[in-house]
Formats: C-alpha cells, sequence, structure tokens
C-alpha cells in the first residue's frame, strides 16, 4: 500500500461527499448550491464552513475547479443572508475560523481570473466586518463567541456532559458556561483546555484567541491583495492598515514573554493560557511572527513519534477532541506551513511524512480515511466526546495537498 493507493481512492470517492440543492440536509436553510460536506454516510453530512477550506484544495488537486467554486458560492450565500458564513447549515448562532478570503485567493490563483475577485471581494469585506463589530473584546483583538439568547443557551447546556462538566445550580452560572462552550465550537476546537483558568476549564469570556486574531490578520491581507489586484489600491491600503495593526497588537499582547510562545491571552487577568497548542503556529502561518527559536521551541513540545499533537500532553489531565494525543489534519496543515514559512523545511518535510505514512497505514488496515489520528502510539485517534468518523473531506484535502508538496 502507497500514498498513491490512497490518493486514487480519493479521487474515486469525491462525488460521494457532494450534495445537491435538493438533497434532504438537517439545516432549515435551503442551499442552492451543489455543495461538499465532511462525510460521505456518518455524522458530518452537512455543509460545515471551515472544513470545506481543507476539502477545497483537494478538489483543485484533483481538477474539480468547478466544485471548489461552488462551495465558495454557499459561503458567499450565507454572508448575503446572514451577514457570516455560519458554523453549518444548521448552526447558524456562530460562525468558523474565517478561511474564506483565504479561499478565494487560492481560487484566483488557480484560475488567474480577475472576475473571481469581483464575484466575491464584497461578501469578504462584509465578513471582515462582523468579526470586528461582533468579535472584538479587548484592544482591537478578537474573541470567539455565539449570538445564542439566554435561553437558547439554557435549553442546550446539557453539551456540558459531553466534557464532563457539571451543571451549575446558579441560572446565571449555567448560562455563562453554555455561552463559553459554544463560543469555543466557533473555533472548530470543540472542544479543548486552552481556556482553563482558576475560575473553570472553559473560561472563553476572559481570553482574545491567537488563533483567531492571527486568521484575522492574514483575512486582512488577502482582501488588500486581492483589492489592489482589481486595482483598489486605496481600499487595500486600508486593509493593510488593519492587517498592521492587529499584527502589532498580537505581537504585543501575545506573546509571553516568560516562554516565548505566541498564547490565548488573558485580558482579565492579564496572564496567558497555559496550555501551549498549535494554534501557536499560527503566527508563523500568518506571517505575523518570523521567530523560529519559538517555533521549533513549540514544535519540540507538540512533535510525536506519529505527528503533532493538538495541544501539549499533561500529566493526570482529562483529555477532550481537540487534545493530546489527536493529530487533526487542519492542524497538521497549519504546522507545516508554518514551518516552511520560517524556513525549517526539514521540520515541515519531517511532520508531513509522519501524517502521510499514518493516513496511508491505517488506511490499509481499514480501507477508510478518518476525521483525526493519533500522533502518539500511531492509528485512528482515540475516541473522546464522540466516535470518530470515517472522513474525506480535509483529511483528504490535507492529504493530497502534503504529497503533492512534498512526494509527487
Amino acid at each position: 500500500m502507497t500514498p498513491k493507493d490512497v490518493i486514487s481512492y480519493i479521487n474515486s470517492h469525491w462525488d460521494e461527499t457532494v450534495r445537491t440543492p435538493d438533497d434532504i440536509i438537517h439545516g432549515s436553510i435551503r442551499i442552492p448550491f451543489n455543495f461538499t460536506v465532511p462525510c460521505a454516510r456518518e455524522l458530518f453530512t452537512d455543509f460545515y464552513y471551515w472544513d470545506t477550506y481543507f476539502t477545497n484544495i483537494g478538489l483543485m488537486l484533483c481538477g474539480r475547479i468547478d466544485q471548489a467554486v461552488s462551495n465558495l458560492d454557499v459561503m458567499k450565500f450565507f454572508v448575503e443572508l446572514l451577514g457570516f458564513v455560519p458554523n453549518a447549515n444548521h448552526i447558524t448562532d456562530r460562525s468558523q475560523p474565517p478561511l474564506f478570503s483565504r479561499g478565494v485567493r487560492d481560487i484566483y490563483k488557480y484560475t488567474s481570473d480577475k472576475a473571481v475577485i469581483l464575484r466575491y471581494i464584497d461578501v469578504l469585506i462584509r465578513e471582515h466586518e462582523f468579526f470586528v463589530k461582533n468579535r472584538t473584546a479587548f484592544n482591537g483583538l478578537c474573541a470567539w463567541g455565539t449570538a445564542m439568547t439566554d435561553e437558547e443557551l439554557i435549553a442546550a447546556a446539557g453539551i456540558a456532559g459531553r466534557v464532563g462538566e457539571p451543571l451549575p445550580e446558579d441560572r446565571e452560572e449555567v448560562i455563562r458556561l453554555s455561552k463559553n462552550l459554544y463560543s469555543i465550537a466557533e473555533s472548530g476546537w470543540d472542544f479543548n483546555p486552552r481556556y482553563n483558568t482558576p475560575e473553570g476549564r472553559f473560561r472563553a469570556d476572559q481570553f482574545v484567541s491567537v488563533d483567531l486574531n492571527c486568521l484575522l490578520c492574514d483575512q486582512e491581507r488577502n482582501i488588500a491583495f486581492l483589492l489592489r489586484e482589481i486595482g483598489r489600491d486605496e481600499d487595500a491600503d486600508v486593509f493593510d492598515t488593519f492587517a498592521n495593526d492587529r499584527a502589532a497588537r498580537i505581537n504585543r499582547y501575545m506573546k509571553d514573554p516568560e516562554t516565548g510562545l505566541f498564547l490565548d491571552y488573558n485580558y482579565v487577568t492579564d496572564t496567558f493560557s497555559k496550555v501551549p497548542s498549535c494554534a501557536s503556529f499560527y503566527p508563523y502561518f500568518c506571517g505575523v511572527s518570523d521567530d523560529r527559536e519559538g517555533a521549533l521551541k513549540l514544535l519540540s513540545m507538540l512533535e510525536y513519534p506519529f505527528g503533532i499533537a493538538a495541544c501539549i500532553k499533561r500529566p493526570g489531565d482529562h483529555y477532550l477532541q481537540w487534545d493530546f494525543p489527536a493529530m487533526w489534519p487542519s492542524n497538521v496543515y497549519f504546522t507545516v506551513n508554518a514551518l516552511e514559512s520560517l524556513g525549517l523545511s526539514e521540520e515541515a518535510r519531517r511532520i508531513s511524512g509522519k501524517y502521510v505514512a499514518n493516513v496511508t497505514d491505517v488506511f490499509e488496515k481499514t480501507g477508510s480515511l478518518w476525521e483525526k489520528y493519533d500522533s502518539d502510539k500511531g492509528g485512528v485517534s482515540v475516541s473522546d466526546e464522540y466516535e470518530t468518523p470515517r472522513m474525506l473531506g480535509w483529511t483528504a484535502g490535507v492529504f493530497l495537498y502534503l504529497c503533492e508538496k512534498y512526494l509527487f
């Protein structure tokens, strides 16, 4: 069994993940375009925002540009309808990591067609406005959030059981816990231990998040680039200023002077998250920092025999879905590109090779790709919070990307 066998499988199975406007889906919003879903049959069979970015990478590498564009049209449709791209077609109280602008830039790079920019630029600007208006929490920096009402938060507070968290007796504390959990869900990392404080394990309401702010900086730079490509230089200058200001704030507030790592910043207590994670690679991926020493230190904390773990290992801790030892395709993608951006090509190639080898080995044994893998012991990731599903989606997209970059 070789990576080429996995690539052949992916090419022959993409169609199983395509849905049409007439397909029955969980959401109440009918999507008027063909779109892809992460899983062909199990668990995640709706449209999901940030999953789709990585899926589109795979679709483009397979020459399926029309479907990749159709997926972007779904994002455009939602921004025009809601003002943002929702977590999923049936989860509209929050968004997910803002990768729409990067997806448009990828398509433009693939086609060299300025009509692509004209098609999406206005909705990209509108998505940026959503995050700035609704997620700014501290000194121009943003935090994950949700638009759920208090009554909705109470009704949905049972999610706490998924992470082993008892519900408080006090109504306001139930609302706070539920809001924090659903805010963390907007990050796509549902759930993770990065927002642990003495007051609780999931206090996202005290933090501005390093991944969100780096992706917003990247969004601002992408929009500036696209605007300049169509001759809107003055507007581009505005977004370049936004990006430069945000990068300066990330460097000022989110780099821990004691560890040298970029971490989620607790603006209430003027402290940092105690849990380094793959999110700390985002400043290098997004061009916010060129600190090779910090990146290598982080890599030494997160690299294991079979790949990169989402978070550091903590003796005696309760591990969550986005935690040690889970190796998520999105984290592999950001890590590898972060290392490459710093000239750490040998390290990037090593992490890529571990991921490709693990996926190939598991495919040989199971005949499937999976949502996430175990960076420590190899194989499919242990099942925390829910059973790990078979998946094409971002697993396929990242696998194809790494094979194209390093193998073929």
